[in-house]
Order: C-alpha cells, then sequence, then structure tokens
C-alpha cells in the first residue's frame, strides 16, 4: 500500500474496509475498460470536441505509452494544468494508466500558487495550457522550471509558436497512436488502494495541502452518490464546474463514468449557452458551483429553451440563497441536489430526490450511506439533536491524507480515524444538517452566537439582490458587529440599511440578527470552486477606514 508522511487511513482500517466489502478492488482502469467494451460507442463532448469510449482510451493509451518513454513510472507525480476538457480526461486518466498520480491544478493559480504546487507534489512531468484567458500559462511553468530539478518535462496543449528544447506538444502526444507494451502496463497497473488524483485544498484555513485521494475511496464516493440519485447508464451528465476541483471531478465525470454514462463538459459558460446545450445534448443532470445556479435560476432563456430531459441539478462548494432554488424548481420542475463535504472526504451530506422544495433550501439533507458524521461540541462531545456542534466524519469516502504534512493531517484527523472539520451544523427535527457556517464564520455580537448563513439567506431575498455574504468586523463595544455585504443584480439601485432592516424584520429575523453595517460590492472574493473568501472580507473590513 502507497504510503507517505501525512497519510491516515492505515492499512488496518483499508483491510477492514475490503473485508466488509464497503470498497471493492476495482481501480478506474477497471471501470474505463469495462464502458470501452460494453458502451464504447457513447459520445462524451467539450467545447471543441466529441470522443467516444473507444476514442478517449486510445488517446489516454497514447499519453500514457509518451509517459512511460519519458521515465515515469507508477507513484510518479504528474502535474496537470488544464481547462475543463475532454484533453483534462486524457491526462489524468492517461497518468492512471500507469499508476502515476495527477496532480490538479487550478486555471487560476498565480505563479506562487503554481511553485507551490510543484515544489510541494515533486511532479516529474507538467501538463499546462499555452495560454488560459489571457494567462501565459505555459510561461510562467517555463520560468519556474530552471528552480524545479525534479520537473523534467513540460507539455503543451494549444501550443502557439516556437516552444524551448525538450518541450512536446500535447496535441501530438495524444494522436500519436502510441501503445503501452503489456510488460509496462503489467507492472505500472494500480491497484484499488494505490493514489489517483492529488489536489490541493483552497488554502482558506492555512496553506494549501495537498489531499491525496486514492481509487478506492473516490470510486466508493461516486457509486454512493450515484446510487442515492438513481443514475442510469447512458445518462447525460453536464459539467459546469471545474474539474481541477472535487465537486466537478467527482460529480461531472466519475459518477458518469461509473454509471456508463456521458461526459458533457462545458469549460466557457454562460446560461444562455448552457441552455442551448441542454437542448442539444439532453442530459438527464446538470453539475455547478453556485454561481452557475444563480445565474440559470435569473436566466430570461430558462422559459423559453427545451429543458424538459433535465431532472437533476447537483451543486456544492457554498450554499445558494433560498428564493434562488424556490425560483428555480418552480420555473423547471428540476430536483436540486445539494450536497456538502469536504476536499478530503467529498461529500459528508446530501439532500434526497423526494425531498420537498422547503428542504433542500433550508439544509443540506442527510448523512451519506455508509459514512459516519456526528455533531460534537467543543470537548469532542455528542450534542443533543438540535443543538449546534462541530461535524466530524469517517468513512471509505475519504482521502488517505495530507501528502508529506503529518502536522496538518495530525491537526485534521484524530487517532480514531474522526476527521475534525470546523464546520458548524445543527440537525433538525428528521435528522437533517443544516449548515451554520465555518467555526470562524460564527458571529459573537456581545456574548449572543449570530449564524451568518440564516441572515445571508434573508438578504439574498430582497428584491434586486443577487449574492450576500455576511461577516462579523471588529467593534470595541460588542466585540463585534454584523456587517453585510450586497451584490445587486444589475440596474439596481442600492437601498439604505434601514430599508434592509426593515425587510428582514418582516420576514422573522430577530432584532440581534439585522446587520448593523451595509456596504456594497461588485462581486464577493470566491475561490474557483464558488466558496465564499469569507476571511478576505474580514480582513478587508477590519477598519472603519474601508467602510
Amino acid at each position: 500500500m502507497f504510503s507517505f508522511p501525512g497519510m491516515v487511513l492505515t492499512e488496518q482500517r483499508a483491510t477492514e474496509y475490503m473485508k466488509n466489502e464497503v470498497w471493492n478492488q476495482d481501480t478506474f482502469l477497471d471501470v474505463f475498460e469495462r464502458n470501452v467494451m460494453h458502451v464504447g460507442d457513447l459520445v462524451h463532448r467539450d467545447d471543441l470536441r466529441k470522443l467516444t469510449y473507444r476514442e478517449l482510451w486510445a488517446e489516454c493509451e497514447a499519453f500514457a505509452a509518451t509517459l512511460r518513454e519519458l521515465g515515469v513510472r507508477k507513484g510518479d507525480r504528474v502535474a496537470i494544468q488544464l481547462p475543463t476538457s475532454l484533453d483534462y480526461l486524457v491526462a489524468v486518466f492517461g497518468s492512471a494508466r500507469i499508476g502515476a498520480i495527477a496532480v490538479l491544478l487550478q486555471t487560476d493559480l498565480a505563479q506562487q500558487g503554481v511553485e507551490y504546487s510543484l515544489d510541494k507534489s515533486k511532479a516529474s512531468i507538467m501538463v499546462v495550457a499555452d495560454n488560459y484567458r489571457g494567462q501565459a500559462l505555459a510561461q510562467t511553468a517555463f520560468s519556474l522550471k530552471p528552480r524545479m530539478p525534479h520537473l523534467k518535462t513540460i507539455i503543451v496543449q494549444g501550443a502557439e509558436g516556437a516552444l524551448p528544447e525538450g518541450t512536446l506538444e500535447f496535441e501530438r502526444v495524444r494522436q500519436s497512436k502510441r501503445t503501452l507494451s503489456a510488460a509496462d502496463a503489467a507492472e505500472n497497473r494500480p491497484q484499488a488502494l494505490d493514489p489517483f488524483v492529488m489536489v490541493f485544498t483552497s488554502g482558506t484555513t492555512g496553506s494549501p495541502k495537498g489531499v491525496v485521494q486514492l481509487h478506492a475511496n473516490y470510486l466508493w464516493a461516486a457509486r454512493a452518490y450515484a446510487k442515492l440519485y438513481g443514475l442510469k447508464p447512458g445518462d447525460g451528465m453536464l459539467d459546469m464546474a471545474p474539474i481541477c476541483h472535487q465537486t466537478g471531478m467527482l460529480v461531472g465525470v466519475t459518477m458518469p463514468l461509473v454509471t456508463s454514462g456521458r461526459i458533457l463538459l462545458v469549460e466557457r459558460f454562460s446560461a444562455s449557452r448552457v441552455l442551448q446545450w441542454i437542448e442539444e445534448e439532453q442530459p438527464r443532470s446538470l453539475v455547478g458551483a453556485p454561481p452557475h445556479v444563480i445565474h440559470i435560476a435569473n436566466s430570461a432563456a430558462l422559459k423559453t429553451r427545451d429543458t424538459s430531459s433535465v431532472q437533476y441539478f447537483f451543486y456544492a462548494g457554498a450554499p445558494v440563497a433560498s428564493s434562488v432554488l424556490k425560483q428555480l424548481q418552480s420555473d423547471t420542475n428540476w430536483t436540486i441536489g445539494a450536497m456538502f463535504g469536504w476536499t478530503e472526504g467529498f461529500l459528508a451530506t446530501a439532500t434526497h430526490p423526494d425531498d420537498p422544495v422547503e428542504v433542500l433550501t433550508t439544509t443540506v439533507g442527510y448523512a451519506i450511506p455508509g459514512t459516519e458524521v456526528v455533531l460534537v461540541d467543543e470537548d469532542g462531545k455528542t450534542v443533543q439533536p438540535g443543538t449546534p456542534g462541530e461535524m466530524w466524519s469517517r468513512g471509505p469516502n475519504f482521502s488517505a491524507g495530507y501528502y508529506h504534512n503529518p502536522e496538518a493531517a495530525a491537526r485534521q484527523w484524530d487517532d480514531e480515524g474522526w476527521f475534525h472539520s470546523g464546520d458548524w451544523f445543527r440537525q433538525d427535527e428528521a435528522g437533517r444538517y443544516i449548515f451554520m457556517g465555518r467555526m470562524d464564520d460564527i458571529i459573537n455580537r456581545g456574548g449572543t452566537k449570530i449564524d451568518a448563513k440564516s441572515v445571508e439567506d434573508a438578504c439574498a431575498a430582497y428584491p434586486g439582490v443577487e449574492n450576500a455574504a455576511v461577516i462579523g468586523i471588529p467593534d470595541p463595544t460588542l466585540g463585534q458587529r454584523t456587517l453585510a455585504c450586497i451584490v445587486l443584480k444589475e440596474g439596481t439601485v442600492p437601498f439604505e440599511l434601514g430599508e434592509l432592516k426593515d425587510f428582514l424584520s418582516a420576514n422573522g429575523l430577530s432584532k440581534f440578527q439585522l446587520p448593523d453595517r451595509l456596504v456594497f460590492l461588485d462581486a464577493l472574493p470566491a475561490t474557483h470552486s464558488g466558496k465564499i473568501r469569507k476571511k478576505e472580507l474580514r480582513e478587508r473590513f477590519k477598519t472603519a477606514d474601508n467602510l
């Protein structure tokens, strides 16, 4: 079993899972090969091209054979910084073909983030887009290479102009029709408990950490969620979420893969464009980040396009206002799948397909069958139903740990395998989980704890509000006061704080929950997956001069 400093999934626990048949012995290669054999003509699509399972496998094989020629073998790391595309899948699954670990890098990472990730992962190969939305990604990689002795070869997608000596063109690699020798394929073939990908956390709670996902825990998670929602062979999954993040990769790619479905990848998002794709491709499911949900719900084209094929719209990453979800479900009859989890362990909870709209607008559902979830107080004791507590979780969905970061792993997991999330929840009378925010996001106003999420939901229902974030700002008397950061819909006129307070009071908020201050922003700072960077907002407004 592959091991590294910071690994928290012990061989003993993995063996227990295997014996109990919670996991099976499959790898992604096994799943992929079965799909090529049984549904090889199913067609996948991205913004530029289409590929069948059979054609995708051939390109993965050519990429894997090239990696072997470059000296890559099982356990080596291959960094990937590409836009959401079929090329991305070729790089990820081509790496997995020889047991290499794909290191998934965001396309919007600045040079410092790229350097940090390459240094921590010690990747020997980097696959990078030449240019992404005006960012010269390949040029950044070339500038870093002299400082990265472990980085041997850079492979560039969409290369324009001359490339440095020793650099390869990705398009030529995937079209090369190379194949692995039987000996190379057998020697480097991964096992279920071998690593599949490494993905770095967003860094909202400290330095990014390299989370190592195994074939086994990744496949278990995808199958558990696909079973929950009844996904079927041939179903199309239209993915708007970046596949360098786990929502896009797990739900948008892996769930259709394990159910022999179609993968439809949208990189250049607009609501009208997605609705056109829906008419053309007839997907059964959509997956996106909160901004995608909001823009589609507000699109005028939603009522004119044929969206009848869609049954589910999955989202994760951050809460979406109740008013938005209610309007979307009313306009489409889609079932909204609200999910909650972490990079380290995928989903902990999800709403169920038969949950009414009132449930999915106020909760993130029940614990995923097969996982363990508890809410605890500051002493680690289980709280009574209805009482807020920190969510702890463990199960076969969890990653192996943080690559070469045992100190961070020790802070996050305890000796019994419980992952301490730092997320604050309470349960309703039916046992569903209600997200209250990060423990750092709970506002302490004069000793009264305020759940920012409930205030944000109420603010988002105010006419003309597109998005809202509520934070605590320093106050010499109360310790903290409440600041509402509002993004308005286009063409909406700003309103006064008193008007907002009157609205919130009329809609059931208590006096202590009403915002003390109000600011209007063009946009809320967010991670690539749509999670609002409240730490950045708190830093920005920590002094009255910035209000």
